[in-house]
Formats: structure tokens, C-alpha cells, sequence
């Protein structure tokens, strides 16, 4: 019976290690695009977060990087079309909309909590194991 239980112990641990997280699946962001301003302007994301802009407005709009430079642009997008970029690394990007340069944005990337989360479950596996094989 011990060991039955170790089995379904270590099932868990190993799913809770294997799957992944409920705030990985859901890491987005969205940011609408209106006619003449971003919302959010300003938006605090972490790393591996995908952040998509929409354009609500009527009139056509970008979402074009200004620092650092060329590190993205969505291209002109026409009212309902929306641009979506996954960020990975951490700093701050500033962003323009090309056609309303008076439409100004900030992405800052940082944290990162997903590896700790990831290394808590493994140290948790790691020793229900042991005790498992100690209980044998």
C-alpha cells in the first residue's frame, strides 16, 4: 500500500515538473490601439510574455519600436487587425505608432518567476522520491 502511494506521490510531482504552468499558458498581454493613443501606454510584462496590439480605431496605426531601434514593427495595420511579438528578453522598449508619431508607448520585460516555480517542484520531486525509497 506504501508503495502505491509513493507511485501516485511521484505521478504528481512528476506533472506538476512536466506541465506547464497556468501562468505560462496564460502569459499575453493585450494593448489596444485607438484613435490617437495606446492603451495601456505603458504596460510590465516577463519575460517569454506575448503582447498583442489591436487596432481599435478607425484610422490605420503601427506599433514600430524606437528604442532599441528596428526591434519591431508591426507593419501599418487597418482598423481590426492586430500585431502580436513575444518578448524574451528583459529591458525596456519604447514604441512609436509611425503614421501618429505623437503616439507614444513603453514595454518593460522583467522577472521571471517560471524558473523558480519549475526548480520548487523539482527539489519537491527530488525528495518524495527519497523518502519513497526509503519507506521500500
Amino acid at each position: 500500500m506504501r508503495r502505491l502511494a509513493c507511485l501516485a506521490t511521484l505521478a504528481t510531482m512528476a506533472v506538476l515538473v512536466l506541465a506547464p504552468s497556468a501562468e505560462a499558458q496564460r502569459n499575453t498581454m493585450t494593448a489596444s490601439i485607438l484613435d490617437f493613443f495606446f492603451s495601456p501606454s505603458d504596460i510590465t510584462v516577463q519575460p517569454g510574455t506575448t503582447v498583442t496590439w489591436v487596432n481599435n480605431g478607425q484610422a490605420s496605426h503601427t506599433a514600430t519600436a524606437t528604442d532599441p531601434a528596428g526591434s519591431f514593427d508591426s507593419g501599418r495595420l487597418q482598423p481590426g487587425e492586430s500585431f502580436s511579438l513575444t518578448l524574451n528578453q528583459s529591458g525596456t522598449y519604447t514604441y512609436k505608432c509611425a503614421i501618429h508619431p505623437f503616439m507614444k508607448g513603453t514595454v518593460t520585460v522583467s522577472g521571471g518567476g517560471r524558473a523558480s516555480v519549475s526548480a520548487s517542484a523539482s527539489a519537491m520531486a527530488s525528495a518524495s522520491a527519497r523518502a519513497c525509497y526509503e519507506l521500500g
